[in-house]
């Protein structure tokens, strides 16, 4: 484990993978089924519904995963059935979550979003099992900060330093902004409520998690902080 991670913020961070996929590619839509004009909470319900047995797939997968890889007891992993378009599975290390959602931004689309999050056994992010079976999973850190961040001190921190192995975008509302440091494949993106580190490959928990590290602390010191 290294050394610049703050053990005390795991328990609140969510590693995290989003990816597109069409609704007609679901398994539970039929040929007579219609595909959505728009995006609303009941087409949000027909979704969860045609993405049930997609969602039963995966979480049998990952409870085969878990039980031969991960060593875990039946008795020790408890599964959540889909619903609404999300179903879960809680074990002694984490819980695992997979949900089928809505592209707000595309009514033909849908988003598959898989985390991993509560982590109980911090020392266990870096086992070569937790690796074996998430290596290529996850591409994203979130974590949601005690306090509100004030964007608009943190631009003005970063555009201060000049420093010019950073790179920043932000709005003109300074609601949000990226930062991209030199030498760290990924970017960080901070909202008032969020902050999260993606990052071009899918690496393994724990080298996901050093890589967010690393990135935070140098904009710490950037803060002052």
């Amino acid at each position: 484990m290294t050394k610049a991670r703050d053990t005390g913020l795991i328990a609140s961070i969510t590693l995290v993978r989003q990816q597109g996929g069409r609704i007609r590619d679901l398994k539970g839509f039929r040929k007579g089924h219609q595909i959505p004009a728009d995006v609303s909470e009941h087409t949000q319900s027909f979704v969860g519904r045609l993405a049930e047995e997609d969602l039963r797939q995966d979480l049998d997968e990952r409870f085969e995963e878990f039980r031969r890889q991960l060593k875990f007891r039946r008795v020790e992993i408890c599964v959540t059935d889909p619903l609404s378009g999300v179903g879960q599975i809680s074990t002694p290390w984490f819980d695992y979550q997979v949900s089928v959602i809505h592209d707000a931004n595309d009514a033909t689309a849908v988003i598959w979003r898989r985390q991993l999050s509560e982590f109980r056994q911090i020392d266990k992010l870096d086992s070569a099992e937790l690796a074996t079976v998430f290596g290529t999973t996850f591409d994203t850190v979130e974590l949601s900060p005690p306090t509100a961040i004030d964007i608009a001190a943190l631009i003005d921190h970063i555009e201060d330093e000049a420093d010019e192995r950073i790179s920043l975008e932000y709005d003109r509302q300074a609601t949000w902004c990226t930062v991209t440091i030199r030498g760290i494949a990924g970017q960080m993106k901070f909202a008032s409520d969020r902050i999260a580190l993606v990052i071009l490959q899918a690496q393994p928990p724990g080298k996901l998690l050093d890589s967010f590290f690393k990135v935070r602390s140098r904009i710490n010191e950037i803060q002052g902080t």
